[in-house]
């Protein structure tokens, strides 16, 4: 799938029969993968315990322990030859949508107008068990998000349908192995040059997240739908005097919006959101009404 990497850290002299020179084989396999994301991709690599996918070590995703150059990839991966390994989202300039119950996300995202077979073919997606979307991350940061609808019984667990990914998490890279079937993550539609975009329609999803949840939660084909969230009462307004200049449409007339958002370091986070520096997730998101 990918071209081999620039580096190779050993000569191989595959024998049958002798066990050492199999594993140096399989070792060599995993550290060409993993120098082939860091050189192709500029990707932070996690390492994972075998049949994982969590890393066992404390403070995984700190920058000092994550693998960003093809020395300590081989360096690893020849010394611990089982280990999977997965990419750290935020440093590596990425985020995914996590598709845990593919029927129930078919239903959610077609709804809101998002086919997701299309969007797997034209998107580099990973398959363990589910599919697994990478995109590239826009430039106002995320958070994570899950879509999760309640238990088909009592007794059962909630279903999480969907999870939208950001942040210092790790996501599975191939060919590391799936604890539950014990075969190879494999690319469903790989990367070629670079990972696309967020689409818009996602992006805004992701912004407006509770909204989404709760229409997404509704949609669960085995639960009653759930009221719509109360609405605040809007604030009486006193009527202005006749003859008085409104203050605000004065100001409005005499600003363009955009400018003070970007003049107050905001950035554009869809067509008509602007996300806040100092906000975090979905938070500090400013809406500008059509035409401003």
């Amino acid at each position: 799938m990918f071209p081999r990497s620039k580096e190779r850290g050993v000569r191989l002299f595959a024998t049958a029969g002798n066990p050492e020179r199999r594993e140096t084989r399989v070792s060599a396999a995993l550290c060409d993968w993993a120098v082939r994301y860091i050189e192709r991709f500029d990707f932070a690599l996690v390492p994972l315990p075998h049949a994982t996918k969590a890393p066992a070590h404390e403070g995984w995703n700190r920058d000092e322990n994550l693998i960003k150059t093809a020395a300590r990839a081989w360096q690893h991966w020849l010394a611990h030859p089982h280990d999977g390994m997965g990419v750290c989202l935020s440093p590596s300039r990425l985020v995914s949508l996590d598709v845990d119950y593919p029927e129930g996300a078919r239903a959610v995202l077609a709804a809101e107008g998002i086919d997701l077979d299309a969007l797997m073919a034209s998107t580099s997606t990973i398959i363990g068990r589910a599919p697994l979307l990478e995109f590239k991350a826009p430039a106002a940061a995320l958070g994570r998000k899950s879509v999760v609808w309640p238990p088909r019984a009592g007794g059962e667990k909630p279903v999480t349908v969907i999870e939208l990914r950001a942040g210092r998490v790790q996501d599975v890279l191939p060919p590391s192995i799936h604890p539950d079937t014990h075969q190879p993550y494999t690319w469903h539609t790989p990367p070629k040059d670079g990972f696309p975009p967020l689409p818009e329609e996602l992006h805004e999803l992701w912004l407006d997240f509770d909204a989404f949840k709760h229409r997404a939660r509704n949609r669960c084909p085995w639960a009653s739908p759930e009221p719509e969230p109360a609405r605040r009462p809007e604030p009486r307004r006193v009527p202005r005097a006749p003859g008085t200049v409104s203050v605000i449409a004065t100001f409005n007339a005499a600003h363009d919006p955009v400018a003070i958002l970007e003049a107050h370091g905001y950035q554009r986070a869809g067509r008509q959101r602007w996300k806040s520096p100092n906000g975090h997730g979905g938070g500090g998101v400013v809406q500008l009404e059509s035409g401003k």
